[in-house]
């Protein structure tokens, strides 16, 4: 046990290295030195933003309750009702992020904006039924274009297999959602009333990414460190995830920030009540879809979509602050 924590230890601080000059380096662009406090919060967030889904099947166990693992139904979704499950157990997982957001919103800002944390919850909501009617209508498409065909290619997870191409699009469609949403709901809550500019909500997302990063990073590691040591496949694995993978999160966490702060923006300046849940939900729907689209990628074997995420990740975010300097 004591090891155990002192490998992941070990493994977490190592990986933490490349996370800091992440934060520097995005801070430059911010164009500030970084700012600490608002750095550690962040990666605090993210790292809690993981727990959620590495834990689905254990809470499931506990609790008792089967629908607190959507990937479950996931796995034999082949008409209406196990899709209308699927949802359900969606909703109820949105229900509990969005609880746990709405703690973090009222513990931070309770006496001034409790209203605008409560506003925030029952977007989440809205959000559910918008996945809830994709997810009815992209099952029905894959149906009708025969999308069930078995693959040589599969996905594993929780001893449940995704072999065809609508379950392994669903089960990425699914990582991105929750993994989006666990990560920006967050950012919402602490964020919400602090961004006066794009850059700096932009800035404060990327801080939750990176942390969410971390987690993610030390539990790869992690894993492949227990089943083969130090191998020089553990050192491509810790580059790999500390530059790509890292750059991955940060760009869609780019997305939700740029169109969230313009938002934010609008809400200051109008004083409007929430006008702005379409340009949100414009930015949670890119993040999902390109997160989804790079792990979709790389399971069926197109290793290019690495080197064109990894540039265009950069160069757009790198973009949002040149454009917001001038």
């Amino acid at each position: 046990m004591i090891s155990n924590i002192l490998l992941i230890a070990t493994l977490g601080l190592t990986s933490l290295i490349p996370i800091i000059i992440w934060g520097y380096v995005f801070s430059y662009f911010e164009s500030g030195s970084m700012n600490r406090k608002r750095f550690s919060v962040g990666i605090v967030a993210g790292v809690l933003s993981v727990f959620p889904l590495l834990y689905f099947e254990k809470i499931t166990e506990v609790s008792k309750i089967p629908y607190l693992n959507p990937f479950s139904y996931l796995s034999h979704i082949e008409e209406i009702f196990s899709t209308i499950s699927l949802s359900i157990s969606l909703g109820i997982i949105f229900t509990i992020i969005g609880l746990f957001s709405l703690l973090i919103g009222v513990l931070y800002r309770f006496r001034q904006h409790l209203w605008g944390y409560i506003s925030s919850m029952l977007s989440f909501l809205f959000f559910w039924i918008l996945v809830s009617l994709g997810i009815l209508i992209l099952g029905y498409i894959f149906d009708v274009i025969g999308a069930n065909t078995p693959l040589d290619t599969q996905v594993t997870f929780q001893n449940i297999i995704f072999n065809s191409t609508k379950l392994i699009i669903f089960y990425y469609l699914i990582i991105a959602i929750i993994e989006e949403a666990t990560k920006h709901f967050n950012f919402v809550q602490s964020s919400l009333w602090d961004i006066r500019d794009i850059k700096t909500g932009v800035l404060y997302a990327i801080f939750i990414a990176l942390g969410f990063s971390l987690a993610e990073n030390t539990l790869y590691l992690t894993h492949l460190y227990t089943q083969s040591g130090f191998s020089w496949e553990l050192a491509k694995l810790y580059f790999f995830r500390s530059v790509f993978s890292v750059m991955v999160h940060v760009l869609c966490s780019s997305f939700v920030a740029y169109y969230f702060s313009k938002a934010v923006i609008l809400y200051h300046e109008k004083s409007l009540s929430f006008p702005y849940l379409k340009i949100l939900f414009t930015g949670l729907f890119l993040s999902i879809i390109f997160h989804a689209i790079f792990d979709i990628g790389l399971t069926l074997g197109f290793s290019a979509v690495i080197l064109l995420y990894f540039v265009g990740g950069y160069l757009y975010v790198s973009s949002i602050f040149y454009r917001e300097e001038n």
